[in-house]
C-alpha cells in the first residue's frame, strides 16, 4: 500500500525480490523482476515487458488499498498471457484465497511466508507434477478451492538465499528526508505485541538474520547502487536491546558509513541502546505512537504508558537521532478530548516529523472483528469504510487541525532549523503539497491514504 499510494515515499518489493532470489538461485531459473510501480507502467506496458521476456512462471504480490487493482492487473495478464502459470500472495490473498482465485484467474495462492512455499511448488511444477503434496497452497480443482494446509513460519530467514537486489531499478526508491540513493533490508519479521489495529504480515513468532548478514545485506545496497541510506522495515526494530548492540557493533566493525532508519516502540528504548545505534549512523527513529491519549492506547491494546513514551522520546533528541511518529484518528470512540492530548503530546516530543492518518481496520486485526458491524466491507470490488460518514468529517477536520497546531510553530521551526537546511529541497516539494492542503485544496491528504468518500 505505501509503494502505491504515498506521495513522498516508494519502496522496494522486497518480498518479490526476496522470491526472485529463491527461483534463481536453488532452481537455477531465468528470473526477471517489473516493478511496474517504481517503472510507472501502465498495464498494457507490463503486458508488453513481460510478453517480451516469455515466462513460464509470473509470481505477484497482492496490496490493501490497492487489492482491486492488483487483481484486475493480474486477470488482464492471464488474458493476454493464458500460458503462463500465475501464483499471487499477500495478506489478502492469504485471507481471501477463493475470492483472489476466482477475480484474478490466478492460478495458485501463496498462503502466509512465500519463500518456502514457492520453493516447493517450483520443484512440482518444473518436474511436472500437480503440487497436492505442498503445504500452504491454494488452487482450483474440479470447480472446488483446495487448501493444503499451513506452511508455517520460516524458522531461519539465514537459511533463505540474499533477496535479489540487483534486478531491481537503479535509484527508484525513497522516503522523506533521507539520503539518496536510498535501500531497505528486513532484519526480523513477526511482531509479539498485541495491538488491535495492527497487521501482521508475519504473525507474533519472530525469526531474525544474524548480524553479519544483515551487514552483508547492507553492502549489497552500496556496491550495487551506491545507497547513502537504508531503512530497516522490521515491525520493531528494536525488540532485542542485546541483538541491536550487535549489529550496531557490527556495523561500525566494518565501517559502514551509511545513515539508517528503524522502526521502533517506546518502551524498547534506554539511553545506551541508543548510544550505540547513533555510533553506528541511525538517523531516524520511527514511532507508531497511534495516540497521545491514554484511553485509546488502551483501547487500541498499545500497552504503552504516556508519560514513560515522552521520556524515550526526549532521549533520542539528547541522543542526537530524529524522530517521527505516525498519529491515527477515526476511530468511534475517540472524543475532541482525546485529540487534543493527542496534539498536546506531540508538541510536548519535539518530534522532528508528525504524520495524521486515518484509522483504517483492516480484516485479520482484532479491532476489524470488533468493529466488523459498523463497516462496509467488500473484498471485491474492493471496500472498507465506516458506516458512519461523519467519521470522515471528525478526521479531516481533526486532521486540518493536527498539521497546523503542529507545523506551524515557532518553537518547531527553532527546533528543526538544522534538519530543514540541511533537506530544503525536498521540503520545498514536500512544503507546496502540506500548502495546497491547508490553505488551498482540502481533498489533498498528506498521508497519501484516501478516505472512503474520495475513492
Amino acid at each position: 500500500m505505501c509503494s502505491y499510494v504515498s506521495p513522498e515515499s516508494l519502496m522496494p518489493p522486497l518480498e518479490l525480490i526476496s522470491c526472485a532470489a529463491v527461483a534463481r538461485e536453488w532452481h537455477k531459473a531465468e528470473v526477471k523482476l517489473i516493478d511496474a510501480i517504481a517503472e510507472k507502467l501502465t498495464v498494457n506496458e507490463t503486458v508488453a515487458k513481460i510478453k517480451a521476456f516469455q515466462p513460464s512462471i509470473i509470481v505477484g504480490l497482492t496490496g490493501f488499498e490497492c487489492y482491486e487493482e492488483d487483481v484486475d492487473a493480474v486477470k488482464e495478464l492471464k488474458k493476454q498471457l493464458p500460458d503462463s502459470l500465475f501464483v499471487l500472495f499477500g495478506h489478502y490473498a492469504t485471507n481471501f484465497p477463493k475470492e483472489t482465485l476466482s477475480h484474478s484467474g490466478a492460478d495458485y495462492v501463496i498462503l502466509g511466508e512465500p519463500e518456502l512455499v514457492l520453493n516447493d511448488l517450483l520443484k512440482e511444477i518444473f518436474a511436472e507434477r500437480e503440487p497436492v503434496t505442498v503445504n500452504g497452497l491454494a488452487y482450483f480443482k474440479n470447480g472446488e478451492v483446495v487448501m493444503q494446509g499451513a506452511a508455517g513460519r520460516i524458522k531461519d530467514p539465514n537459511e533463505l538465499p540474499v533477496p535479489a537486489y540487483d534486478l531491481l531499478p537503479a535509484g527508484s526508491y525513497y522516503e522523506p528526508l533521507l539520503a539518496r540513493p536510498y535501500g531497505m533490508i528486513q532484519t526480523v519479521r513477526g511482531c509479539p505485541y498485541q495491538c488491535n489495529y495492527c497487521v501482521k504480515s508475519y504473525g507474533t513468532k519472530l525469526s531474525q538474520l544474524s548480524s553479519e548478514r544483515v551487514v552483508h545485506e547492507m553492502k549489497q545496497w552500496i556496491d550495487l547502487y551506491q545507497v547513502k541510506s537504508i531503512r530497516f522495515i522490521d515491525d520493531t526494530f528494536t525488540l532485542n536491546k542485546t541483538r541491536v548492540i550487535e549489529l550496531c557493533q557490527e556495523i561500525i566493525k566494518n565501517n559502514i558509513k551509511v545513515e539508517w532508519a528503524c522502526l521502533s516502540r517506546t518502551d524498547n528504548l534506554d539511553a545506551e541502546l541508543l548510544g550505540w545505534m547513533k555510533k553506528a549512523s541511525c538517523k531516524r527513529i520511527y514511532f507508531g505512537m497511534e495516540s497521545g491519549s491514554q484511553r485509546m492506547l488502551d483501547i487500541y491494546k498499545k500497552n504503552v504508558n504516556i508519560d514513560e513514551a515522552l521520556r524515550a522520546l526526549h532521549l533520542c533528541r539528547e541522543a542526537g537521532i530524529e524522530t517521527a511518529a505516525f498519529f491515527m484518528s477515526g476511530h468511534p470512540l475517540e472524543n475532541d478530548k482525546d485529540f487534543e492530548e493527542t496534539l498536546a503530546f506531540a508538541k510536548a516530543a519535539n518530534l522532528n516529523f508528525a504524520s495524521f492518518n486515518p484509522l483504517t481496520p483492516y480484516p485479520g486485526t482484532g479491532l476489524f472483528t470488533e468493529m466488523k458491524d459498523k463497516l462496509n466491507f467488500s473484498i471485491y470490488p474492493y471496500k472498507n469504510e465506516w458506516k458512519d460518514v461523519s467519521i470522515y468529517d471528525n478526521f479531516e477536520a481533526r486532521k486540518e487541525r493536527f498539521y497546523k497546531g503542529y507545523y506551524v510553530r515557532f518553537k518547531y521551526l527553532r527546533l528543526n532549523l538544522p534538519t530543514i537546511f540541511r533537506n530544503f529541497g525536498q521540503i520545498l516539494t514536500m512544503g507546496s503539497g502540506l500548502l495546497r492542503y491547508l490553505w488551498w485544496d482540502k481533498r489533498f491528504v498528506i498521508s497519501g491514504i484516501k478516505g472512503a468518500r474520495d475513492k
